[in-house]
């Protein structure tokens, strides 16, 4: 669970978190102390970043950071060693614009907001309540005078159990695909191996789920991420090819499109051979339908069905409009016309929407129309 913090200045500050008691108003004093650590910090991997494991409160008080993200990274691995997951919390501005406070709290801090216990109009089950207003945290702060980051404040004392030590790579907080795993994702996605083998080939070489590292919804959001990368020039071009790709492969297969004044996909529609095949025997009865607005961009999808020799259905051709209007129906059914080479269907029924009743009696003006819906009352 993440943690939001305030930005701008003393946002979220408490009385004995002032300016004066951050130590703020002496940046300018330096003590050989303090020259001393800052030289100890010089080595990325230094003493104040060995095993954390057993410290104190006192001890933790005692450390210093050459930046806010060296600081985070050593709460970072004292929740790992001690089973508990971190976030980063507010921090204060100076007058400058540099951020000279930072609090860091355990994953569990805080409360979920009353509102969203409150909605008449929840039609889902709340999710299990992860938060405890834990108030464990550590505050740190930048000392001006020697330009490193002292700790102000450490609260040890969690109100919830922590985690074994054996499962706290499971927290989100430390849950990360490694760059292993994520080659050997690739490569066995690349040889059309479905996600979910994948995973199990996986977790039988490391022991079990609980030792991957990572959950099988991080697994799926790797996958899914790596394919959106694929699509480099967006997904309206890479369909465009693929259909083309398809006509291009067989004869008997069609697509068309055409783009609005701004350069967007308008209205496409596609055919591959055996569609054109079943309606040149079946095409007697076509269904025109469409669905509302079920795919993520909104768009409304026209479907041509029928019903073949042994009542199963059959499709005749899709299309994508950009609005349900006479004139996007009108330009799918003049390129059905143009497919099925001149067979004219006997009845056309549709859904009972008014633009598209209008479309098929301008398109195909002696055709019958039948209504889904009268259809369904008379049987």
């Amino acid at each position: 669970m993440e943690c939001y913090g305030g930005m701008g200045k003393a946002n979220g500050l408490s009385p004995d978190e002032s300016e004066n008691e951050l130590g703020l108003s002496n940046n300018d004093v330096v003590d050989e102390d303090d020259l001393r650590k800052v030289e100890l910090l010089s080595d990325e991997d230094g003493r104040e970043y060995e095993d954390v494991s057993g410290l104190s409160a006192e001890d933790i008080m005692k450390k210093v950071f050459q930046s806010e993200e060296r600081a985070y990274e050593f709460y970072y691995r004292v929740g790992k060693c001690n089973g508990f997951g971190v976030c980063k919390g507010d921090y204060e501005k100076d007058e400058d614009g540099t951020v000279v406070r930072r609090r860091f709290f355990c994953n569990r801090a805080g409360l979920r907001d009353g509102k969203h216990y409150n909605r008449v109009d929840r039609k889902r089950c709340h999710r299990p309540e992860t938060r405890t207003n834990c108030q464990a945290l550590m505050s740190v702060y930048l000392d001006k005078g020697s330009s490193v980051w002292k700790v102000r404040k450490v609260i040890f004392e969690h109100n919830h159990e922590l985690i074994p030590r054996g499962m706290v790579h499971m927290l989100r907080s430390f849950r990360a695909i490694s760059g292993s795993a994520k080659a050997h994702m690739d490569e066995m996605h690349a040889y059309g191996l479905p996600t979910s083998k994948i995973l199990g080939y996986m977790a039988g070489i490391a022991g079990g789920y609980s030792c991957l590292g990572f959950t099988k919804k991080d697994a799926y959001n790797y996958i899914d991420r790596s394919k959106r990368t694929k699509v480099v020039d967006g997904d309206m071009n890479v369909a465009i090819v693929y259909l083309e790709g398809k006509a291009a492969a067989d004869p008997m297969s069609m697509a068309w499109y055409n783009l609005t004044e701004e350069g967007m996909l308008a209205n496409m529609f596609w055919v591959d051979g055996p569609s054109g095949v079943d309606f040149q025997h079946f095409g007697d009865v076509v269904v025109f339908d469409s669905t509302y607005k079920k795919n993520k961009y909104n768009r409304p999808l026209d479907i041509f069905s029928g019903s073949n020799n042994h009542k199963q259905t059959t499709i005749f051709g899709f299309g994508l409009v950009l609005d349900e209007t006479i004139s996007s129906y009108k330009w799918m059914l003049e390129n059905l016309l143009e497919v099925i080479c001149g067979k004219m269907p006997s009845v056309v029924v549709t859904d009972g929407d008014e633009s598209m009743i209008a479309a098929v009696r301008e398109v195909l003006p002696r055709q019958p129309i039948g209504c889904v819906h009268d259809i369904c009352r008379r049987m």
